[in-house]
């Protein structure tokens, strides 16, 4: 555990001894930027009405500590675990634990990346399958399995993350194996969420849980409100906040506008006094404040990714455990033909080739408006590789993640009155301003506030977006040896310019230049109503990409996001700051 090194006394935000501080520092001020798990667990929790996943592992269950010691690193250990359970659970009298630990056993079959609890596993559930109706797991409703980075991988860095993953949670996670098509990226983004989410830290940890449930809420993303309830329960979250917003302290429910706002049109945060959440009995210090915009921020982003992915449910952490709400689809429900592919990426290939020539060229004609560039950069109607699609399939215009649990589908009780939706960012607007990074950008700025206030998280932040950013295999589908930055770039400031955000230093006539109107509308999704994409919308993106190359394209779009939000919520922090 990384220590914080704070000095300070910071209060206790709901009263419990949580052992977390706070610290209160002075921040410089700045022109204004704007133009005129430790395990998974599965059994029911105590004392409320509703029902969450929680462990079947309990003090009169035989099995719960030989469970945990298939999180050991120790292969003899694994073993005689592995043993012992087959053996207890193969006894005709033992089919209630059977029943008890079936999702347990199912995740160990298909979420392990150690081969000895993978193959017992899988191997004890053939004969048993038919009889307990135990439906073909998918990590993903976009993409085949044979096409996902395999949990027992050949590569070195991919392989110690997965089983670094596994020994700690006891399982690889679907948003974890999706990842791993990129570990490199795997690898800074787990240790910046650790940081967030389970490191010393001004917020305590069911606090940090309940804050991501209220951002997966806002675009209505299940998969992680489940994850996030579950580890909310592990950290003696109280069960009642589960039920809805009406059981949380007051304290908490003053940040749903702020949630709210981020989430849906993050350019009017800056016009909310955030004084109302500073002062009085129920006052967050601005060293909370900062964690809960990261939290926030971090939530949204992830949000996007798994429905960007078309990631689905995981076992046993849906309603009542039920394995059947689990997809199950053949392979071939993946593929939808998008026509427009290889006429647009012979087009953005030839543009990505002849891009150095073309810049030098634009370097001396200047006489181009960029305000109008900028403008017509968010104008989905003008592009210049677009060509439209029309093929689809009986597929094509379902919800990729539509939920069969009425419960997981009712994500009012996390909103409550909250209900404002997305509306586009409005260059002409007199009620809010263009938001200029030149004036307040992270590098300068917003790194600046996350370290003052949570020292550990800033850095490891910073490596996220700078890889992210960065990150290249210089290939384009098959084409190789290929400089994308053009096209990466493209992306990531469509994204921020979708959020209001402008760069001074950036061609906008790019983003209409590199990406297709369909690839476009799949962006803005994932970034502004992500529970909206369809199978349609990750089939067809206009260009011909690989699984893991849309997996790129999504992380670039919603860590463009994830900045732009943060950097919203922050100047907000720091405008206070210099009124005070």
């Amino acid at each position: 555990m990384i220590s914080m090194g704070m000095t300070s006394k910071g209060q206790n935000v709901d009263g419990a001894p949580a052992g977390n501080s706070s610290s209160e520092w002075i921040i410089s001020s700045s022109s204004s930027p704007f133009q005129a798990n430790k395990r998974y667990s599965l059994d029911p929790p105590f004392g409320s009405d509703y029902s969450p996943p929680a462990s079947p592992q309990n003090e009169l269950d035989p099995l719960s500590s030989y469970f945990l010691n298939l999180q050991s690193e120790d292969s003899d250990v694994r073993k005689t675990a592995i043993e012992y359970i087959i053996n207890t659970l193969s006894n005709p009298d033992n089919e209630r634990l059977i029943k008890n630990h079936l999702p347990v056993i199912v995740v160990l079959s298909t979420e392990s990346p150690f081969d000895d609890i993978s193959e017992a596993f899988t191997n004890f559930l053939k004969p048993i399958q038919e009889k307990y109706h135990i439906p073909k797991q998918r990590t993903t409703v976009f993409t085949s399995e044979s096409q996902l980075p395999p949990l027992n991988t050949d590569d070195e860095l991919t392989r110690k993350l997965f089983q670094d993953v596994f020994l700690q949670h006891g399982r690889v996670n679907h948003l974890t194996r999706i990842l791993g098509w990129h570990p490199q990226y795997l690898e800074k983004f787990l240790l910046a969420y650790n940081t967030i989410m389970r490191d010393p830290g001004p917020l305590p940890l069911h606090w940090r849980n309940y804050i991501g449930i209220l951002a997966a809420a806002r675009y209505k993303c299940s998969y992680i409100i489940a994850l996030q309830e579950h580890e909310f329960l592990l950290n003696n979250g109280d069960a009642r906040w589960l039920q809805g917003i009406d059981h949380i302290p007051a304290k908490l429910k003053n940040l749903l506008k702020v949630i709210e706002l981020l989430a849906h049109q993050p350019w009017l945060l800056p016009k909310l006094d955030i004084e109302y959440l500073v002062k009085g009995a129920d006052a967050w210090s601005i060293a909370e404040l900062v964690h809960a915009m990261v939290l926030i921020c971090t939530f949204l982003s992830l949000s996007g990714f798994v429905f960007c992915c078309g990631i689905s449910p995981e076992c046993g952490l849906s309603e009542s455990n039920n394995l059947s709400s689990s997809f199950s689809l053949n392979d071939s429900d993946c593929e939808i033909e998008d026509t427009a592919a290889t006429e647009n990426t012979a087009k953005v290939m030839e543009l990505l080739k002849n891009r150095r020539s073309q810049q030098d060229d634009e370097d001396e004609d200047q006489s181009h408006d960029r305000q109008q560039d900028f403008h017509n950069a968010g104008d989905d109607s003008n592009n210049t590789t677009t060509t439209t699609t029309t093929t689809t399939t009986s597929f094509g215009n379902e919800s990729a993640l539509s939920q069969s649990s009425d419960r997981m589908s009712d994500f009012s009780r996390y909103i409550g009155n909250n209900t404002m939706t997305h509306t586009d960012f409005d260059v002409s607007s007199k009620l809010y301003n263009i938001f200029s990074a030149q004036e307040y950008s992270w590098k300068e700025h917003g790194y600046e506030l996350v370290s003052r206030y949570f020292p550990d998280a800033a850095p490891l932040l910073d490596e996220e977006f700078s890889f992210v950013y960065t990150m290249t295999y210089y290939k384009f589908n098959n084409n190789t040896d290929i400089d994308t930055l053009p096209f990466r770039r493209a992306v990531w400031y469509y994204v921020q310019r979708v959020k209001g955000m402008l760069h001074d230093d950036y061609n906008y006539q790019e983003v209409n230049m590199f990406l297709s109107r369909s690839l476009k509308n799949f962006v803005k999704k994932a970034v502004c109503f992500p529970e909206t994409i369809k199978r349609d919308d990750y089939s067809k993106l206009g260009y011909s990409l690989k699984p893991d190359e849309k997996c790129h394209l999504s992380l670039l779009a919603v860590c463009s996001h994830k900045q732009a939000s943060l950097l919203y919520g922050l100047y907000s922090v720091l405008n206070y700051q210099n009124r005070r």
